[in-house]
């Protein structure tokens, strides 16, 4: 879904069930299987097709608000080095 002035709102995506090409898309992008050897477990046997979408809440606010930055809208932002531990 598109809104104006803001762009997309809501995207969503099928996973890939299918082991083989999964594997053969890792070598195209030179993805260690060690990496992800995990995921490539849960495919290995066949799994059923899926999907999901999400909303971007950040993007709505903007909608909402009439906002032009999505900074002002973040309900918690993530800056470098302002964790305290």
């Amino acid at each position: 879904v598109l809104f104006p002035q803001i762009g997309e709102i809501i995207g969503g995506s099928q996973r890939e069930e299918v082991h083989d090409r999964l594997l053969k898309r890792m070598q195209q992008m030179n993805i260690p299987e060690k990496e992800l050897w995990w995921y490539l477990e849960t495919r290995k046997f066949g799994t059923v097709v899926h999907s999901g979408f999400g909303l971007g809440f950040e993007r709505f606010l903007m909608f909402i608000t009439g906002m032009s930055n999505i900074r002002d809208v973040i309900p918690f932002p993530r800056t470098p080095k302002s964790a305290e531990f």
